[in-house]
């Protein structure tokens, strides 16, 4: 039965019991609690039983969230599975507990429910008894919807501040999956857990004493079977996070986190100078010494400034070659590294970093001459019979800000230090019109006349802003320099997305290139093909031998 006939038969004083439809019903909890599970299974068994005993009605099985959630709807994947199901025509009737039950947020109740009408299908929310079904449905299904997402609100700013009157008042949070210790049920008080005490004294002993690093100290306990509380393999962040905790040490230690806002559940970190910790050794007994606990986070301290230093060095470079960050290895989709052979006069060439890291056993992926790979490239761009105006909209804008930034800059700077000089002046008029010194015919004078200064440079800027080189003179230019190397390198760079590197099987010194354009070209897409290269040197003792490319070309 569709929606229209659904508000006939009800505008003529029917109920829905009366009305032969197919029904399903949703139920969620927002925990995995016993109790809530208890509460879920209790839901499912009541609508499943209310549906199949009205004899008007179709049972269609049910859709039902655990432990989820009601303010994010993307993670509830039973809803969204009912949502598609409703636009495949599957049941005309949604039957859930409450709004709440639906969703906490009022804008999504809404979208839903439109969505839903949308597709011919109605929702009886029970406990509020609305069916959307009934024209009046939308407004007290927004007043319904906003009293749930306000008591979330309320909810939430409730336990905030039970937390913080905890925090004040030392009582240990959480710490159920604390590796290394237990709570307490009586004295709220830490204990520690023998063996995996001593696992977290291993863990500290490894990292500040011996200094392995913690890939290392990951693959030791790995190799010996030791997993965290939820049967995990420990990572490095794992690892981290239990080597900065300083709880492990005897010491209190609180507000790590909070979360910004309860819809979007977005959570700020703090820095661990600002957490809440004191020594605290009577409720939080100390797995290893203050000494070890501070000879360790000094060294992970060091080794974090290493590494943000080497991220920095690495983003600054990250472009400094032409086929920079664009070349991936089939194999494991490493990135390649550019390195110069000196003897060969500091030809680049380009290596898998898992070949540069680990060694051909792990990785075989063939080296590329950078010389090689753009003769390949150059001559597939020339095959696609480029013109002056094809190449412009790809090197406008970089070859345009090239030529002129430096000239720009330098009037922008002219022009802002007279705008600010102007500004300056403006503020001593007024200055001296609200002492009295000059009447306001003199300060309404002056002031316009620098306001009209104040005008003209701020034009001046828009139009320096607005404007490039001429395009006649670009294109004249870039006739000019098409062929030097400097502008294939332009054009190579526009349009080349990344090359997939890979071996030929079964065939020595072939290579299997795979490279994607981001620009089309109507004229010759088939420009698939091989190209061989003899390699070697006219030096003693150095051996010619040829490297075959296949090339396959990917067109955006």
């Amino acid at each position: 039965m569709d929606l229209y006939q659904i508000r006939q038969n009800l505008a003529l004083g029917k109920t829905l019991d009366q009305l032969s439809l197919r029904v399903t019903d949703y139920a969620r909890v927002s925990t995995d609690h016993k109790e809530q599970k208890k509460s879920l299974q209790n839901q499912i068994e009541h609508f499943k039983d209310y549906i199949l005993s009205n004899p008007n009605w179709t049972y269609i099985e049910g859709y039902v969230d655990a432990g989820i959630t009601g303010t994010s709807d993307i993670k509830r994947d039973q809803f969204m599975k009912m949502i598609e199901d409703a636009k495949q025509d599957k049941f005309d009737l949604i039957i859930t507990k409450e709004i709440s039950r639906f969703s906490r947020n009022t804008l999504d109740s809404i979208k839903y429910t439109r969505e839903l009408l949308k597709d011919g299908v109605a929702v009886l929310f029970v406990n509020d008894n609305i069916n959307t079904a009934l024209p009046d449905s939308e407004l007290r299904l927004t007043i319904m919807a906003s009293m749930a997402q306000d008591e979330i609100r309320r909810l939430s700013e409730r336990v905030k501040f039970g937390m913080n009157r905890a925090m004040e008042k030392g009582e240990i949070l959480g710490n159920n999956h604390l590796y290394g210790y237990q709570k307490n049920k009586v004295t709220k008080n830490l204990e520690q857990i023998p063996a995996e005490a001593e696992v977290v004294k291993y863990i500290y002993e490894l990292y500040g004493i011996r200094e392995y690093s913690l890939s290392k100290i990951s693959k030791i306990l790995k190799q010996r079977h030791i997993q965290t509380k939820e049967n995990k393999n420990f990572c490095v962040s794992t690892l981290s996070r239990m080597i900065e905790n300083p709880k492990y040490k005897g010491y209190y230690c609180a507000r790590k986190s909070e979360i910004v806002d309860y819809m979007t559940k977005k959570v700020k970190y703090f820095k661990n100078t600002e957490w809440i910790v004191y020594e605290n050794k009577q409720k939080i007994p100390p797995i290893v010494s203050e000494e070890l606990w501070k000879r360790a986070n000094r060294r992970l301290e060091e080794r974090k400034e290493a590494f943000a230093k080497r991220k920095k060095t690495k983003k600054i470079y990250k472009n400094r070659y032409l086929y920079s960050a664009k070349i991936f290895c089939k194999n494991d989709q490493s990135i390649f590294h550019r390195r110069e052979f000196r003897k060969i006069g500091k030809e680049g060439s380009w290596l898998c970093s898992t070949y540069l890291k680990e060694g051909k056993k792990i990785c075989d992926s063939p080296n590329l001459r950078e010389n090689e790979l753009n003769e390949i490239l150059k001559d597939i761009i020339e095959k696609w019979e480029l013109n002056v105006l094809e190449v412009i909209p790809l090197l406008m804008e970089n070859y345009s800000k090239m030529e002129n930034r430096k000239e720009e800059n330098q009037k922008v700077r002219e022009l802002k230090k007279r705008e600010a000089k102007i500004l300056s002046k403006k503020e001593k008029l007024l200055d001296l019109s609200l002492e009295k010194l000059i009447s306001n015919r003199e300060f309404q004078r002056k002031n316009e006349s620098l306001s009209q200064e104040e005008k003209k440079i701020k034009e001046r800027l828009k139009r320096i802003e607005n404007q490039g080189m001429d395009k006649d003179l670009l294109i004249k230019k870039i006739e000019e320099e098409l062929k030097t190397e400097e502008i294939w390198n332009e054009i190579i760079s526009s349009v080349l997305e990344k090359i997939v590197v890979s071996k030929i099987e079964n065939q020595k010194d072939k290579v299997l290139l795979e490279i994607y354009f981001n620009y089309r070209e109507s004229k010759n897409q088939n420009l698939n093909r091989t190209y061989n290269f003899p390699r070697g040197y006219d030096t003693k003792g150095t051996r010619r031998y040829q490297m075959t490319y296949q090339v396959n070309c990917f067109y955006k």
